[in-house]
Parts: C-alpha cells; sequence; structure tokens
C-alpha cells in the first residue's frame, strides 16, 4: 500500500506557482530536504521574510532557506501586521490545497439548503467513526454538506479499505449524492488516503472545515454547528489548527 500511494501523492505535488528566485530551485529544494529529513515534501512556497521558504509535510510546516541547509520549526508571527500567525494559514493552505486535488470523484453527503460545507476524515471501522456517520443526516438536515475521505487504521490495509468504500452497500443507510465509481475505485481510494497522509490525519474522525482548520476527535452535530456557525470568530478554542 505504502509504495502505492506514495506514488500518487508525488503526482499531486505542488511546488508553488511562485517564479523561482535566483538560485532558488524549488524541486531541488525539496529533494534536498527530503534526502536530508526523510520526510516527504509536498508543498514548496514563498513567506514574507526574503530567502526564507515554507515547506509543507505530513508531519507539519517547516521553514528552510534556499539551499535547504538550515531548518526551522515553529510559529512565525507577522508583527508588522497585529501580530498575524502565518504558520496557522500556512496549514490552512497546506489543507485546502490537499483538498483541491479530489476532483469530482468523490464520497458526498449533500445537504438541500446548504449552509455549510466541510471534509470529514474517517475510518468505517472505529467506534467513534461509526457513530459520527450515524449523525450525519441529522448534520445534512440542518444545512451542512460533509465530504467524506477515507483514512487507514493503524491495523488496515488498502485491501480492506478497498473492500469498505468501494462497496456501495456500506453507504446504504446514507442518502449519498456522490458515490465513487465501480471503475478505478481502487485508484481514486488509494489517491484519497494519500490525501490524508499529505495532512497527517491521525486522530479519528477528523474534520476540516471551509477556512482550512482542523478539528480533530468525535463532535456531536450540535458541537460541530457551534464551531461552523462561529467560524470567523476571533478565536476558535476547538480548532486544533493552531
Amino acid at each position: 500500500m505504502s509504495k502505492r500511494v506514495k506514488y500518487l501523492l508525488l503526482g499531486m505535488m505542488l511546488l508553488g506557482s511562485f517564479a523561482a528566485s535566483a538560485g532558488m530551485d524549488p524541486q531541488l529544494l525539496k529533494q534536498t530536504i527530503e534526502q536530508r529529513l526523510g520526510v516527504q515534501v509536498y508543498l514548496v512556497d514563498e513567506t514574507p521574510m526574503p530567502g526564507l521558504y515554507m515547506l509543507g509535510t505530513a508531519q507539519g510546516l517547516l521553514y528552510t532557506d534556499a539551499r535547504g541547509d538550515y531548518v526551522l520549526q515553529g510559529t512565525m508571527l507577522d508583527l508588522a501586521h497585529d501580530m498575524k500567525n502565518l504558520t496557522m494559514l500556512g496549514l490552512r493552505q497546506q489543507r485546502q490545497l490537499a483538498l483541491a486535488q479530489i476532483g469530482e470523484r468523490r464520497v458526498q453527503l449533500r445537504a438541500e439548503q446548504e449552509r455549510h460545507r466541510v471534509t470529514l476524515f474517517t475510518d468505517l471501522a472505529c467506534s467513534s467513526c461509526r457513530t459520527t456517520l450515524a449523525e450525519l443526516p441529522v448534520l445534512q438536515a440542518r444545512g451542512v454538506s460533509v465530504q467524506l475521505l477515507p483514512v487507514l487504521g493503524t491495523f488496515a490495509d488498502l485491501a480492506e479499505a478497498q473492500a469498505r468504500w468501494c462497496d456501495p452497500r456500506q453507504f446504504g443507510a446514507l442518502d449519498l449524492s456522490d458515490r465513487l465509481p465501480e471503475t478505478g475505485c481502487n485508484e481514486i481510494l488509494a489517491h484519497h488516503i494519500g490525501l490524508s497522509q499529505w495532512l497527517g490525519i491521525k486522530a479519528l474522525p477528523s474534520w476540516v472545515l471551509p477556512n482550512g482548520d482542523l478539528v480533530r476527535g468525535y463532535q456531536s452535530p450540535e458541537q460541530l454547528l457551534k464551531i461552523l456557525d462561529h467560524i470567523n470568530a476571533p478565536a476558535n478554542p476547538s480548532s486544533s489548527a493552531s
């Protein structure tokens, strides 16, 4: 499974859309960091600080110089703009970029009168995940559309996940607007699992909100609606994006 998913991840990796500055090669920087640290790099982007670059990895955000000789891990604040948390914004950007790779082939429960749209990373086997899945119709009725993405459990493998997610009977109780197609389901599923690895999703279930925040663990429909309704509030203690 790991080799297959890793191959798919390489195909969807984003190296940033900026023009490489003099002496800065995003692909070379990516390779250098991967060789030196042994972590997969999915995103390379500029920061407001000249000569410092942001790296998106499954272990979180890192910062490095153009040659990959020095690496920093921590929180970057913009003191010139009300102590804006640039690291939190970078994490949000990484999640949004990852979810943009899904395309049209997805598993989705769509609300008729949509107020919010969220992504749920889940396993079909864990107990808290089953509780969350059973409560999704409550969210749907309250105007929340939910996109479902798979995460492999600790002892699960890709074949086991395929037997669940590619079987249309698994979601018989949910009125899904979109399902994984029978043709090519295995490849699509591997791609989607790769997204969870890119984002380092480990706690199940986990929610990605419209603004890119990550909320880990079980949330009742009432708790999640409260978070969504106050997503633009100055403080969001239920979010673990920070």
